[in-house]
């Protein structure tokens, strides 16, 4: 099978210097007592905390990064995106920033679920975005985003499938490694929740050469049904139409993202969680880290607290692995989570704003 060329180290590492200044060095951290709990022995996990990101997501970087390449003439007609929620805010801080840096405006439209969670909503306008509700469904979101482009001229940025992105989320994994080799360790495995697989594909643009295997990770129902695809060997077209918590993660694998994700040797695998797990990871992951994450980003520490299969293929990886998780975001009221995880303890806990 002939593969789409990966975007190299050095493309990463030129993307992470132009957008340095924009987004936070965001944290590391570890919780042995996560780690005992999973079920295999010998499995050491490390949390790359994103959700201590600027807006409260990893999306921040592909943004800034996207925003990065325009020209000033492309940036005066504007930018538009379409989202569930966190590339949403994240393009809309962005282009304030970039706005504040160029001393002209950026007009910056967003076009979001009629069902987008409030916090996400107020967050957008809070940065200056027009936010356009579109219904329920990933076409209606695109449709309605490109009936702004083809109005105004603004430049479409999509949430996952094009280079620029892929490049500003592969500068998130690149800093994992980094930080952990400054632990004085070597990560094996590095597991990120799938989605449209832009955050999957900068993985691997990152921990091929390296050595370093890449997971996914997504929800068992209400998913982007990406595990299934590659079993099957074709891209998944159509959205699960069952509901899940993750909802950040109801977003198909982009077509050039694909590519790269179902070439051979590219993704270990990608695993499931369900919805139940996902709650517990939610809950494990919030009273062990002290940060609170979105329900999204407790799918891959679901898959490594509950999945058989990924903690068989860990264990056949040697008797000690060490496996790096991404936590894309935190964007959560605490009534959201109250109702999802009741008796959570949130006194304490840290958030990115």
């Amino acid at each position: 099978m002939s593969c789409y060329p990966l975007p190299s180290l050095g493309d990463v590492d030129k993307a992470a210097r132009l957008i340095d200044s924009a987004i936070r060095k965001t944290p590391v951290k570890v919780s042995p007592h996560l780690s005992r709990v999973v079920p295999v022995a010998g499995i050491e996990l490390f949390f790359k905390c994103e959700n201590l990101q600027r807006t409260g997501s990893f999306k921040f970087r592909g943004a800034s990064h996207f925003l990065a390449k325009l020209d000033d003439h492309e940036l005066e007609q504007g930018v538009v995106a379409y989202s569930t929620g966190n590339h949403a805010l994240a393009v809309a801080h962005a282009a304030q920033l970039a706005s504040k840096r160029k001393n002209f405006p950026i007009p910056t439209y967003v076009a979001l679920p009629s069902n987008c969670s409030p916090i996400k909503v107020d967050a957008a306008k809070r940065h200056g975005a027009t936010v356009l509700h579109a219904g329920t469904t990933h076409d209606a979101k695109i449709k309605l985003a490109k009936k702004v482009q083809q109005s105004t001229g603004a430049a479409l940025i999509p949430p996952a499938d094009h280079l620029d992105i892929v490049l500003g989320q592969a500068t998130a994994v690149r800093e994992l490694l980094d930080q952990v080799a400054g632990m004085g360790h070597g990560l094996d495995a590095v597991i990120v929740p799938s989605g449209g697989g832009g955050l999957l594909v900068g993985a691997i643009a990152v921990c091929k050469s390296l050595g370093v295997t890449v997971f996914g990770a997504e929800p068992a129902v209400g998913g982007p049904g990406l595990s299934a695809a590659i079993e099957k060997g074709a891209r998944a077209t159509k959205m699960d139409p069952a509901p899940t918590i993750a909802e950040g993660l109801r977003s198909l694998a982009g077509e050039e993202n694909w590519e790269h994700i179902k070439c051979p040797g590219n993704v270990g695998g990608v695993f499931t969680a369900s919805e139940q797990q996902i709650k517990e990871a939610l809950r494990a992951g919030i009273e062990n880290l002290d940060c609170v994450i979105e329900p999204s980003a407790a799918v891959p520490l679901a898959v490594a607290l509950f999945n058989p299969d990924f903690q068989r293929q860990m264990a056949a990886l040697k008797r000690h692995v060490r496996v790096g998780i991404v936590l894309t975001g935190g964007n959560v009221s605490s009534e959201e989570l109250l109702r999802l995880v009741p008796d959570l303890d949130l006194e304490n806990v840290e958030t990115a704003n």
